[in-house]
């Protein structure tokens, strides 16, 4: 079976994206060495602050969900994660289960849809191209156009 980036859970709705930045590596530069994870360290401080920016509610944690993605911000009602795999990244939010009050998990799902505008502007403004998945192939492989 073929391999994808990963995303959360149970996600309301994902976006992939790229960034040459975080991608772009000098071979022939020893100098080089630990850049990519500043530079992904760097990427991730801009992120967050320009999501809690606009986001006021949503505060830094660090969670996994499974193996592969990293739960970064959360809210009462929403959690945000991200995921890589060879150079695809995706941005994910899912709403927060509550097995006591359905009417809250409710709140959360549009509050979901309500902060994807946000998120996407987030990350364009932090050099990242955004796609949307097309469609699967049968060994599992992604299939992805630009938005």
């Amino acid at each position: 079976m073929g391999r994808s980036v990963s995303y959360l859970s149970d996600a309301e709705y994902v976006i992939y994206f790229t960034n040459e930045e975080l991608n772009e590596m000098d071979d022939n530069n020893e100098h080089d060495y630990g850049m990519e994870e500043m530079k992904w360290d760097y990427f991730m401080i801009n992120l967050k602050s320009s999501i809690c920016h606009k986001l006021k509610s949503y505060y830094e944690c660090n969670e996994y969900d499974g193996r592969e993605t990293k739960i970064f911000l959360k809210n009462e009602l929403a959690e945000i994660g991200i995921s890589e795999y060879c150079g695809l990244y995706s941005l994910s939010i899912r709403a927060k289960e509550d097995e006591y009050d359905d009417s809250k998990e409710n709140l959360g799902v549009h509050h979901c849809h309500q902060v994807r505008k946000t998120l996407e502007k987030a990350l364009t403004d932090n050099g990242a191209k955004l796609f949307n998945r097309v469609g699967t192939f049968s060994n599992g492989v992604g299939v992805f156009n630009r938005i």
